[in-house]
């Protein structure tokens, strides 16, 4: 997964049998064992293909279709810049490709841009993988508000890291950060592995609490790596082979974090573990 800094700028299913049990881990995830393949492994929704298919299109347009300045003109418009919100005295966002409208919403429209198709591909292929299990468990339009939010999460930690700075950040790496971090609480919910719990119905599963994360070895090495990787990739500011720019792992970090903190707010099946168990005991 990969996100582009360049340095050049101006159903809430019926009871059953085989639903979890509210505490009992073991129960759990013998009940999530009998329905993993009641699932397609391979059955990606609509909203996903959708949003791959706006990343191809728009990097079409901007790469085989426009005249290089307007081109240009379309990145400065989509892309977010920090030098956008911190412009000298005298100009104004408004004299800026995209004006106004982008100082709103750039912090969301820089995920359908891609520095090259090499860059599309990988985050095409870590938004099928992680976004797949969120979108059939939140449905199509709030699984595209927790992407927004997480792209808007990741730019906002962008800023800070880069105010005033000439750079663009481009892709939807923040975005897809959030959606795996979404990912994790309910991945890792049905058992210790991966493995187990992609090839799980995550429909009905109630997501880990975040003192879960953190108790359990799966989600918690998970975490740890992935934060891990990130930072390495910063401090010494790599980048994928033959493309320009380097990744921004603070723009990974800050979606990664959002999309963790807030699948409560977009999913409306359960509660995290420990909300539930407080609930039973009151």
């Amino acid at each position: 997964m990969r996100q582009d800094r360049q340095d050049n700028a101006m159903q809430d299913p019926d009871k059953d049998e085989s639903a979890p049990a509210r505490n009992g881990t073991a129960q759990t995830r013998a009940g999530y064992r009998r329905r993993r393949h009641g699932q397609p492994a391979v059955n990606i929704p609509a909203i996903v293909l959708a949003l791959i298919a706006a990343f191809v299109l728009v990097h079409l347009l901007r790469t085989q279709i426009l005249a290089p300045e307007a081109a240009r003109q379309l990145l400065i418009a989509l892309a977010f810049l920090p030098l956008r919100y911190a412009l000298p005295e005298g100009v104004s966002p408004g004299d800026l490709p995209g004006g106004w409208a982008a100082w709103f919403l750039s912090p969301v429209t820089h995920m359908v841009l891609h520095a090259g198709w090499g860059h599309l591909t990988i985050n095409s292929v870590w938004l099928a993988a992680f976004g797949t299990p969120v979108a059939r468990r939140l449905g199509a339009i709030r699984f595209l508000l927790l992407a927004c939010l997480s792209a808007a999460g990741g730019a906002l930690v962008f800023l800070a890291t880069h105010y005033g700075e000439g750079a663009i950040l481009m892709g939807a790496s923040g975005a897809i950060s959030g959606l795996m971090g979404a990912a994790v609480r309910l991945i890792y919910a049905t058992g210790d592995t991966l493995l187990e719990g992609v090839h799980a119905d995550l429909t009905t599963v109630r997501p880990l609490s975040l003192a879960d994360l953190v108790r359990r070895p799966g989600p918690r090495t998970f975490i740890i790596v992935w934060l891990g990787t990130n930072l390495v990739f910063g401090v010494w500011s790599l980048g994928t082979p033959g493309m320009q720019g380097s990744i921004a792992w603070d723009a990974h970090l800050g979606g990664f974090v959002t999309g963790l903190l807030a699948l409560p707010l977009f999913d409306r099946h359960h509660p995290p573990q420990d909300v539930a168990t407080s609930e039973s005991r009151s």
